[in-house]
């Protein structure tokens, strides 16, 4: 039992005070009689004097190592009380198509795993979650940064309230990072040097779903669009995807919701897609999911549907299985209580495991250089971070957008991922989804010269 205690208590001693320190400390409690050990195991007053050593150099840890006590670093996750992006997703009061959920359990999940850094950095990621009423965000924002000191942000946020963020942010040693609202306009009119965009954009999206489209050889497309303004923001998207990768819309129709017989011809799936030209593929743009529910083998032509509903362009999947990704997602039930990991939990996940990954490679956590360290990494050769997907995910430095793969996803199931084979690109090929460099008017690289 003795010798037990001692290989113990060794382990626990030696990796942390080393030889030096141990053998002086137990020669003074007696380690010459080690010597006299006659190599079938310790001699009991060897043994009391190991233990003796090591016992003394652990209760005086505190304080041989105070000044290495850890040190905190604060992110702040913002998101505002009874967000509409998180209602319940209903047809009627009983019936609810879908059920989002805040990715606050990503992103605890990815303190969690720096935990095991902590003994490199000697710094301690903590997660505090600031909760406001709507148009509050920007406010409460500004006033972590005054009264606690708070640098680091992540924005499951609207749109409006990004905008708000970014503008109090502006010019400050601060850093935010998107990681909810895939709105393009954040990416190109806003262009804010402090936010780091880690969900992928609606171009993003587009440009994986088409690109699978195309090398499938389904190059037709019958566009759908809904009324409601993400609607058209997903439209516009695709637009711009087709013309990029020569997919040919054959037509756009925007639909109606309801039942009134006067507008059969915007509300019936059927008349909807009986247009005179050919396609290869339904393609729906509806976030309220009431058209796209329907379109499913009620189309005039026996064709597959993607976009709102069928296959989706995602950033993760629940049922991704590879590069790690069930360890992934066994991390987030279990810390979620049984939830299915979204693309917004994974963004959440992946902008803490990034600024964990940059405190360990920088030795710091100064703003400034996590951030100079975030966007160099998708310029040098084998830089970037890993997120799940096969290919490193990077920062790209001309909008801050985190280039990243994309996984085209059924409800059940990955079909295929995205960049696809045979896009090619001069430098990275995950810039082949969303905006590249020359499509862009919002040039951060260019602005920092």
């Amino acid at each position: 039992m003795i010798e037990s205690l001692t290989a113990i208590l060794i382990f626990a001693c030696v990796p942390t005070f080393g030889w030096s320190d141990v053998v002086p400390a137990a020669r003074c409690r007696g380690w010459p009689a080690f010597a006299g050990h006659d190599g079938m195991g310790w001699s009991r007053q060897a043994a009391k004097a190991v233990v003796g050593a090591c016992a003394v150099l652990l209760s005086t840890m505190p304080a041989a190592h105070g000044q290495q006590a850890l040190a905190k670093l604060v992110i702040g996750y913002v998101e505002i009380e009874d967000d509409p992006r998180y209602e319940p997703i209903r047809t009627t009061e009983r019936i609810i198509l879908k059920a989002p959920h805040r990715p606050f359990a990503g992103a605890s999940v990815g303190v969690d795993d720096a935990a095991a850094l902590v003994r490199v950095t000697r710094t301690a990621l903590v997660l505090e979650r600031i909760t406001v009423a709507p148009g509050k965000a920007a406010e409460a924002i500004a006033t972590a940064r005054k009264e606690s000191g708070v640098a680091l942000f992540l924005l499951d946020l609207p749109p409006d309230e990004i905008r708000a963020a970014a503008a109090v942010l502006k010019g400050t040693q601060s850093l935010a990072f998107n990681v909810s609202s895939p709105e393009d306009g954040l990416r190109r009119g806003m262009c804010a040097a402090e936010v780091v965009h880690v969900t992928p954009s609606h171009a993003m999206r587009a440009d994986a779903l088409l690109q699978h489209l195309v090398s499938r050889k389904w190059r037709d497309v019958l566009l759908l669009e809904g009324p409601e303004a993400g609607d058209a923001a997903v439209a516009e998207a695709l637009l711009r995807s087709a013309k990029k990768f020569g997919v040919r819309i054959v037509a756009h129709q925007k639909f109606k919701l309801g039942n009134d017989p006067r507008d059969r011809e915007l509300n019936n799936p059927a008349l909807l897609t009986a247009i005179n030209r050919d396609y290869d593929v339904v393609i729906v743009a509806d976030e309220g999911l009431e058209m796209a529910r329907h379109l499913p083998f009620r189309t005039t032509r026996p064709r597959p549907i993607a976009g709102a509903i069928g296959l989706e362009a995602e950033a993760w999947h629940w049922t991704w299985d590879r590069n790690g990704g069930p360890q992934v997602n066994g991390r987030f039930q279990v810390k979620s209580g049984g939830q299915q990991m979204s693309s917004s939990d994974w963004a959440a996940w992946m902008a803490v495991k990034m600024i964990s990954e940059a405190v360990v490679r920088t030795e710091s956590t100064d703003v400034a250089r996590l951030k100079q360290h975030l966007v160099k990494a998708g310029i040098e050769a084998g830089g970037g971070f890993d997120g799940g997907k096969g290919l490193a995910v990077s920062v790209r430095a001309w909008d801050q957008q985190v280039r990243q793969p994309m996984l085209l996803a059924t409800p059940l199931g990955v079909a295929a991922t995205a960049p696809v084979d045979g896009f090619l690109h001069q430098t990275n090929r995950l810039d082949t989804l969303g905006d590249d460099a020359a499509e862009t008017p919002c040039r951060l690289d260019l602005r920092a010269r």
